[in-house]
């Protein structure tokens, strides 16, 4: 379960171990260095509640890095669904309950279901609109699903709200604005322009989920001289996919 995790989670995450061993530690001190007989009793009692809810969220913490892992990096939609469920279903305070929405929109967009990803943005509007960044998420799904139905009449339609967004001077980064000018210009059959923006994506730090659909794009657009370039690349990425690296 720790094998996907990063040098800092690892670190971040032995910390916390110390943590939680000093303060068991100072549990038991505490008892038995507390008079009366009834405080000794609620020290232990506080002390274990908070181990235990401490314990829990770490293993909440493994569960959802888990689930991503397996979608961003196995591209693994149906195993990361499999984890999250079994993650919400221990998530006692519903601290991942929120993110059911996004997550179970990215898992239905790497399926290619189109109309499940419009229909939970649909149900949870108003999560999607909370801010300019949720608008955002919402707006570049959207536009993939109908790529992915042929409907690019909408698409067509969303992307004057791309780009206000995209003009905007402290404009949220979590996309770069290639690609969705990218999908763009698929949707409008524009393959020279689509093509164009999409080699301009810096897949540098992107996951394989990410680099795949560019790389997938890539291919499609590509001129027949430059598609076999992309091609090998993906190969390489679905090598190191199947490899879990």
């Amino acid at each position: 379960m720790l094998r996907h995790y990063s040098f800092k989670q690892k670190v971040r995450m032995i910390i916390n171990l110390i943590f939680y061993i000093l303060f068991a530690i100072m549990v038991i001190y505490g008892a038995f260095h507390t008079n009366g007989e009834l405080l000794p009793i609620l020290f232990v009692i506080f002390g274990i509640v908070c181990l235990v809810f401490g314990t829990l969220n770490e293993y909440l913490k493994l569960l959802y890095n888990e689930a991503l892992w397996y979608l961003n990096f196995k591209c693994d939609p149906a195993k990361a669904k499999e984890i999250y469920e079994k993650l919400c279903t221990k998530d006692l305070l519903g601290m991942y309950r929120n993110d059911r929405a996004l997550f179970d929109v990215m898992c239905a967009i790497e399926e290619k279901d189109g109309n499940r990803v419009l229909k939970i943005i649909e149900e949870n509007e108003k999560k999607f609109n909370a801010n300019v960044e949720t608008l955002l998420i919402r707006l570049y799904y959207e536009m993939r699903a109908y790529l992915l139905l042929g409907k690019e009449k909408k698409i067509n339609e969303i992307y004057n709200d791309v780009r206000n967004i995209e003009k905007m001077k402290k404009r949220p980064k979590i996309f770069q604005y290639d690609e969705l000018d990218g999908i763009y210009e698929r949707a409008r059959k524009n393959r020279a322009g689509a093509y164009d923006h999409f080699q301009k994506v810096n897949t540098a730090f992107m996951n394989p989920k990410e680099t795949k659909f560019i790389l997938e794009n890539l291919i499609l657009l590509a001129p027949a001289e430059e598609k076999k370039a992309y091609q090998e690349d993906l190969q390489r990425l679905e090598k190191l996919i199947d490899e879990g690296k």
